[in-house]
């Protein structure tokens, strides 16, 4: 039961959901001073306060147990670096309840009290980009939309922002049972918060398309990576027939300075994040398609055959050749 207790703290730490989810019950809650936590609040929290890392140190443990059930009480310390710089440390008086269950010992509940002194709190230092929408009027109405719509398993999910939401998937791909989870707009702390939606689906086959809305609000390269990594762990573990590819971030060209100034200019970052998506592959278990390789001209932006006039967006030739890419690859 110990080691539970410790091998759930260092999943926190490696913000690990997979890691979370085996080591505890099915209805685990945790209760810290007037809030209840579940995972997935946990991991979302997790999530919306990146980037930083911490390290637990659990001491002075004291194990109570019969055959059923096991309680604990141990101290917790938290040492937190958050972006890079700011170095701060909490400290717990914690409790846990342990069931034994037919896969083993789990944990049931976790009881927090971070032990506080007058002069010392939780420093006021994250910027929450979960907040920041390009345009929430129609992340609203595309979520009315989506909530009115039955939802069948199996099949397709195409979850993304104006890319994926332009794509006219159903001819595309030939198939009327497709379902397009694309918002214009959209980035990855909004598609993190709209899962429940996909995995109701338990969908065959997820396509995950994100990451330039971010870049544009300035969200940092391993954050957005953390965040589409979230996305597929979470996936895996509430549906995990489902099989999760990520697409590459698109380039620019010149064209949008004019229409989005706001990601014109950084196809460094572009190519930046699409390293770390190629690499996270492996990390996480998804495939990584590199659609960006194919519709990228000899200076490195978006070609004008593949792009509509604004500079970001695919065309008809843009799709048609991301779906080539995809026949190619045996993923249709």
């Amino acid at each position: 039961m110990r080691g539970l207790i410790v091998a759930y703290f260092d999943a926190v730490a490696a913000k690990n959901f997979v890691g979370l989810d085996a080591v505890v019950t099915r209805d685990f809650q945790i209760y810290e001073d007037g809030k209840v936590w579940n995972n997935d609040s946990v991991y979302h929290n997790i999530q919306y306060h990146q980037p930083f890392s911490v390290k637990f140190t659990l001491t002075d443990f004291h194990v109570f147990a019969d055959t059923h059930t096991g309680e604990l009480s141990y101290h917790e310390r938290a040492d937190f670096v958050v972006q890079d710089t700011v170095r701060f440390t909490l400290n717990f008086l914690s409790t846990a309840l342990c069931l034994r269950t037919k896969e083993g010992w789990k944990i049931r509940l976790i009881h927090v009290t971070a032990e506080k002194t007058p002069e010392v709190g939780m420093p006021r230092i994250y910027r929450r980009f979960d907040s920041v929408r390009y345009i929430p009027d129609h992340y609203q109405k595309r979520m009315e939309v989506f909530s009115k719509e039955r939802a069948r398993r199996g099949g397709i999910v195409m979850l993304g922002n104006s890319i994926t939401e332009f794509g006219d998937w159903r001819r595309l791909f030939g198939d009327s049972g497709v379902v397009n989870r694309g918002i214009a707009g959209d980035n990855t702390f909004g598609m993190l918060d709209r899962l429940s939606d996909v995995i109701a689906r338990r969908p065959a086959k997820l396509f995950v398309e994100a990451g330039i809305n971010d870049i544009g609000q300035g969200v940092p390269s391993a954050m957005i990576a953390a965040n589409i990594g979230s996305i597929v762990q979470y996936v895996r573990v509430k549906s995990p027939g489902t099989r999760v590819f990520v697409v590459s971030v698109l380039p620019t060209n010149d064209r949008a300075k004019e229409h989005y100034p706001e990601v014109a200019g950084k196809n460094e970052s572009v190519r930046a994040l699409d390293g770390r998506l190629r690499e996270g592959a492996g990390n996480y278990g998804y495939v990584y398609i590199d659609l960006a390789v194919r519709v990228t001209d000899g200076s490195g932006n978006l070609d004008e055959q593949y792009a509509k006039a604004d500079g970001l967006h695919l065309n008809e030739a843009g799709y048609t050749e991301f779906v080539k890419l995809l026949r190619e690859k045996g993923y249709l």
